[in-house]
């Protein structure tokens, strides 16, 4: 694949460093501009402030029913109504079904990078028109 002509911008909400950094350095190689965010209430409030064309978020930096109510505001930020989100889990969709059905996309840990980035450009190309068929 061939990397973007033009910038785009996605939140990582990550609390692992390492990961943070790989796929922080992938999304960049594919035109992306990246802000990092070690919190949830971190990227709710980075969402806020200016459009975004991705958010991706591991689904273990907060409670469940937390990370319910904070995609749900995303979805409602006018900043961000069109925006889809991928969850990164270490456990597998079954675990994660509450949360995964208020995802655009799912992905189980450890992801291949080809995976990785087929995904988030699947999701930013049908922005809006949902991720559908990228659950592992």
């Amino acid at each position: 694949m061939q990397a973007s002509l033009f910038r785009r911008s996605a939140i990582l909400i990550e609390k692992d460093s390492l990961h943070c950094r790989l796929y922080e350095d992938v999304l960049s190689v594919y035109g992306f501009n990246v802000y990092t965010a070690r919190s949830a209430m971190d990227g709710l409030m980075k969402v806020r402030e200016t459009e975004q064309d991705l958010v991706i978020i591991n689904t273990e930096v907060a409670e469940e029913s937390f990370l319910e109510k904070l995609i749900s505001k995303m979805k409602l930020e006018r900043t961000s109504h069109l925006m889809p989100i991928i969850g990164l889990s270490v456990y597998n969709l079954e675990c994660k079904k509450n949360i995964s059905k208020i995802l655009d996309a799912f992905l189980t840990k450890p992801i291949s990078i080809d995976r990785f980035i087929e995904s988030v450009l699947a999701c930013v190309e049908s922005r809006g028109n949902g991720c559908e068929g990228i659950n592992n």
